[in-house]
């Protein structure tokens, strides 16, 4: 791995966790990922993480806008796509939004996992 690669990956990581448990991450979005919605409220947390991302991609990689915009588009509709599922399961099977319930921190291990593979395609894919 190069050290750019190294720098991507954790300017990425850094992104992710901004986006997910820092003010950014509004009450609102986060009842809305736990309660199936309203849709628009996980767009909007979609789109901050997609703002993070291209930052990091930009201020790393510095690859042409073509990347970048792809980039931006995997993780939007990821980001998406991950949390309306999680928060669709979430509505359907109530322990999973119930922290001291152990299927809650498999389900949140399943969907961190699936967005760290997603940030690594998009290092990856940046970086080829």
């Amino acid at each position: 791995m190069t050290t750019q690669a190294a720098w991507l990956l954790a300017g990425l990581l850094l992104a992710h966790c901004l986006g997910d448990y820092s003010p950014l991450a509004t009450g609102r979005m986060q009842l809305a990922k736990a309660n199936g919605g309203p849709m628009y409220l996980i767009a909007g947390h979609a789109a901050v993480h997609t703002i993070l991302v291209t930052l990091a991609v930009f201020l790393v990689a510095r690859p042409g806008w073509s990347l970048i915009l792809i980039a931006a588009g995997v993780e939007l509709i990821t980001h998406f796509a991950l949390d309306a599922g999680r928060a669709h399961l979430g509505r359907r099977f109530p322990a999973l939004n119930d922290h001291l319930d152990n299927r809650f921190w498999y389900a949140l291990g399943v969907d961190q996992f699936g967005h760290g593979l997603v940030l690594v395609w998009i290092a990856g894919f940046v970086l080829r």
